[in-house]
């Protein structure tokens, strides 16, 4: 817990090397934890030598990219990668900046929730702060994708 607590507080460290520590489940949950609140550190190295299992690995996913709301994708890490050796939890965190990420994963929620047109269901509890975010990743990142299925204009459509 020391070192989770350490991570918390937002230290200025950029990459933490923790391969080989016998780290488990319990530990990726307190070191994801501390993750939420860490925007500095950009890489989390931790081998397959620990012996973290898909339990842990779902903890640091979790930190990474929570795709249960919009409000919590937006409260997720955007800059951190981690690597497990065996599995690599960075796909959420690709580009250095954090919110080119931030911007993708919100795009990616509205995009998927567009096939079936069941936006507008998930708007109630969106904080209002989100919302020019919500549009703006639509401009930035409808562009970039192949996806006949959804359409920009029609995500904007449920967004107003």
């Amino acid at each position: 817990t020391v070192l989770a607590d350490f991570l918390a507080t937002n230290p200025r460290l950029k990459e933490l090397n923790l391969v080989d520590n016998r780290l488990n489940d319990s530990d990726a949950a307190l070191i994801g934890n501390a993750l939420r609140s860490n925007t500095t550190l950009r890489s989390l190295q931790l081998g397959n030598s620990n012996s973290i299992t898909h339990t842990g690995v779902e903890s640091f996913r979790l930190v990474l990219y929570d795709e249960s709301s919009l409000n919590a994708a937006a409260d997720s890490n955007h800059t951190c990668t981690v690597d497990l050796g065996w599995n690599a939890v960075d796909d959420y965190n690709s580009y250095e900046q954090g919110h080119i990420n931030r911007g993708w994963k919100i795009y990616s929620i509205l995009s998927s929730r567009n096939e079936t047109m069941s936006n507008v269901q998930h708007f109630s509890d969106i904080d209002v702060k989100i919302l020019p975010i919500m549009l703006e990743a639509v401009q930035t990142y409808a562009t970039n994708v192949d996806d006949s299925k959804v359409k920009p204009l029609s995500i904007v459509y449920e967004i107003i």
